[in-house]
């Protein structure tokens, strides 16, 4: 039974943000029961980064994209799609921790009306491409979809899961946009170091 008052939580060491679709392999008796409770339909539950035995307060809502595999025991390998973000208000803890899920009751975060410049956009969006074109991605778009850009970006390009979560919580999409601006500035030098020295290595210049 559902409880409608409650979000069931699903702690990863992983951050989930809007828009994004993930894949997980679910093994646990108390998450294949939080999936097959949600499968069908658009129930929703929220996924939490877990670290250090404890859940982050700012979650993404989650539905079930799609079971990609379903195997006698019981295991699933499903796609998830990240939704609305969260903060948890409280936990609830179940009866028997091992077959049943964390639960909590919630509240929605909403960006404040702080919307970026062209200018702005423009900046991250030539530096996003340096970044791909260093990394030698074949074709270094920006990422399509609806939704923030900053979410669409930092869910193409594995930043790390503290900065995922720092822009999870930030309020501001154009706070979010200058944070992985500066970041992205940071690494290009490093991967301009890189490329140089897989040139040389490859023939394209002398390393020593």
């Amino acid at each position: 039974m559902i409880d409608e008052d409650l979000l069931a939580l699903f702690p990863l060491e992983l951050v989930l943000v809007p828009g994004e679709i993930v894949p997980l392999h679910i093994f646990e008796e108390r998450y294949k029961l939080l999936v097959n409770e949600r499968r069908e339909g658009s129930g929703e539950f929220g996924i939490v980064f877990s670290e250090d035995s404890s859940v982050h307060e700012v979650g993404c809502r989650a539905v079930v994209a799609e079971v990609l595999e379903e195997l006698d025991d019981g295991r699933m390998n499903i796609l998830i799609e990240g939704r609305d973000r969260f903060r948890v208000l409280e936990l609830v803890e179940p009866d028997d921790p091992e077959l049943l899920y964390l639960s909590g009751r919630v509240e929605p975060v909403e960006d404040l009306d702080d919307e970026p410049s062209d200018e702005l956009l423009h900046d991250v969006l030539e530096v996003f491409r340096r970044m791909l074109v260093l990394m030698e991605v074949e074709q270094p778009r920006p990422p399509a979809g609806e939704g923030p850009l900053s979410f669409r970006l930092v869910s193409a390009v594995d930043f790390g899961t503290a900065l995922k979560q720092q822009l999870l919580e930030t309020l501001s999409e154009r706070s979010r946009l200058e944070t992985l601006q500066t970041v992205m500035e940071t690494l290009i030098p490093r991967l301009e170091l890189r490329k140089s020295r897989e040139d040389a290595i490859r023939g394209n210049g002398k390393g020593y």
